[in-house]
């Protein structure tokens, strides 16, 4: 080996069958005991560097790898809300269709229907979770936004 730099001299103490083998494995190399262990030293200490740049490059690939999954469960999110409106301006425009095939003596349009199913389903959404299930429990509520389907409330926005 080749000493281009100025080298410091230290002693190992090693165990006996640790020395044998190394000799054993110096001379099957035939290399010194001396640039055998400045190898195993090289090679350690780049085994380290290495392992330290895998736990850097490992939090960096999490890091990216949750950004791309919180993207896609925001997506998801907003997908299901607008799947959750879609569905509750469906049921209570259904409800108002059969609701107005028994009762002939209102009358609404199922455009007028449609925007108020959708008024009742972007409120639903906005409800807890308890309130809701109480909206759907509930009587008195459930006849007046039937109520409110049919006609007998004119509070829509024309922006709906």
């Amino acid at each position: 080996m080749a000493q281009t730099e100025k080298t410091v001299q230290i002693t190992v103490k090693l165990p006996r069958k640790q020395y044998e083998s190394l000799k054993k494995y110096a001379a099957t190399k035939h290399l010194s005991m001396a640039d055998i262990v400045r190898a195993f030293i090289t090679k350690g200490m780049s085994i380290e560097a290495y392992t330290e740049e895998i736990d850097f490059i490992t939090v960096i690939i999490r890091q990216e790898i949750k950004i791309a999954i919180d993207g896609l469960s925001n997506r998801l999110a907003g997908l299901a809300s607008k799947d959750l409106i879609m569905s509750a301006a469906s049921y209570y425009s259904t409800i108002a269709i059969i609701a107005d095939l028994i009762d002939t003596n209102r009358y609404t349009t199922f455009r007028e229907i449609e925007k108020k199913a959708r008024q009742l389903a972007v409120e639903y959404m906005k409800m807890k979770l308890t309130d809701a299930e109480k909206l759907f429990l509930s009587g008195d509520t459930f006849d007046h936004n039937l109520e409110r389907l049919r006609g007998g409330d004119t509070d829509v926005s024309p922006d709906l």
